[in-house]
């Protein structure tokens, strides 16, 4: 349409942000109040209410039969999210997934659903400063070219001295809101498909921690953590994949109560003190391929080398507390939980039907089920 003398052209609104948002949630909804609001606070950019979608975890465990939360929270967090967004999606997961498998179905939401080439993720424990997602928006332009960049945030680390006029990048620690690559997500597949597979078989919080830290002795790279986030760095360290942050704070961690921290815990890190940055800097990071190669370099090699010169050690010393609940039942052990439960030794066929053939979970699941174990101590079926 042409314009008439005198006349202006509309001002260009904001852009409109290219990639998915995924929230993934639990049981906090004055936390997802928070990160939905500072959300809706967004400047320089504008979100597209459609392609925001929560992925709400449900209340209890198919697997164990217990109860993680409040079935009044969870609908408490899907009312928030659809007062925050009435034309965004949920995804409300009929029972308890866990943290590890609920974000599995965000990415693979994000990348196999809807086929992005990359999404922001958050969970409910991050406030954003108003210009949080331009920021990332400037880091996600600069990062086009640099196909070994996997993960990039802009919560920064409020333990750094740092100018707020010009940002640099770190190494990202946390996995908090996030932009993750869908390339990189494809990569990490193969690698992570074992620890997915612990993941999938138990409850997160009840997860058996020696064996999956047992499934880095096949690994270059090894970590004596058993968290999915974890996982996730240990496969981004050993491929190569750079996963960066701003030193500048542009969101601040609200976490105090949760899955890793307590208020102690959130006190003694400082994160109390922690604050959002509300402008744009005045000059970007540098981003450089020789940068990026470095940062990713260099979590390759202190992962690396403590599978040279720690894992081992480390790892027989957590034997000596710590046993894997899935290895195969030994004649022992079958004994020792025939004595506890049941107050006696089994038959012979008992042994033959178990030792070698049901692991130690399988054996201990089977026994607590029986009706005897639980007339004798009340025992949950």
């Amino acid at each position: 349409m042409m314009l008439d003398a005198g006349e202006k052209a509309a001002p260009a609104g904001p852009p409109t942000l290219p990639w998915p948002i995924i929230i993934v949630s639990f049981n906090r909804p004055e936390y997802l109040r928070r990160l939905c609001d500072s959300l809706r606070a967004q400047q320089r950019v504008r979100l597209n209410e459609a392609n925001i979608h929560l992925l709400q975890d449900g209340a209890q465990s198919p697997r164990s039969g217990v109860q993680y939360a409040d079935p009044r929270d969870i609908e408490a967090c899907i009312a928030v999210f659809r007062a925050a967004f009435p034309a965004g999606q949920v995804h409300a997961a009929t029972d308890n997934l866990g943290i590890a498998m609920n974000m599995l179905r965000a990415e693979r939401l994000a990348f196999q659903a809807l086929r992005a080439p990359g999404a922001y993720f958050f969970e409910d424990d991050l406030e954003l400063g108003p210009v949080y997602l331009a920021v990332m928006e400037q880091l996600r332009m600069r990062f086009r070219g640099h196909p070994k960049l996997g993960y990039f945030a802009a919560y920064g680390d409020h333990r750094r001295g740092s100018d707020r006029a010009a940002p640099r990048l770190v190494p990202l620690e946390h996995h908090w809101g996030f932009g993750l690559k869908r390339a990189c997500w494809l990569a990490m597949q193969p690698w992570l498909r074992p620890f997915h597979q612990v993941y999938a078989e138990v409850d997160y919080q009840a997860r058996p921690h020696l064996r999956i830290v047992e499934l880095y002795g096949d690994r270059e790279v090894s970590s004596m953590s058993s968290s999915q986030d974890v996982a996730k760095t240990m496969a981004c360290a050993e491929l190569g994949f750079a996963r960066v942050n701003t030193d500048v704070c542009y969101a601040r961690y609200i976490g105090e109560v949760g899955q890793s921290f307590r208020p102690a815990t959130f006190e003694k890190l400082g994160y109390q003190a922690m604050r959002a940055e509300t402008r744009m800097p005045d000059r970007p990071p540098p981003v450089t391929a020789e940068a990026l190669a470095a940062i990713a370099e260099a979590k390759r090699a202190a992962c690396a080398a403590h599978r040279r010169e720690r894992y081992e050690q480390e790892l027989a010393e957590m034997r000596r507390t710590m046993f894997n609940p899935d290895r195969p039942a030994t004649r022992e052990e079958v004994a020792w939980l025939w004595r506890l439960l049941m107050d006696r030794l089994p038959d012979e066929g008992v042994f033959e039907k178990m030792v070698g053939k049901r692991t130690v979970r399988q054996a201990r699941r089977q026994l607590l089920r029986h009706r005897e174990a639980q007339g004798k101590g009340g025992y949950l079926a």
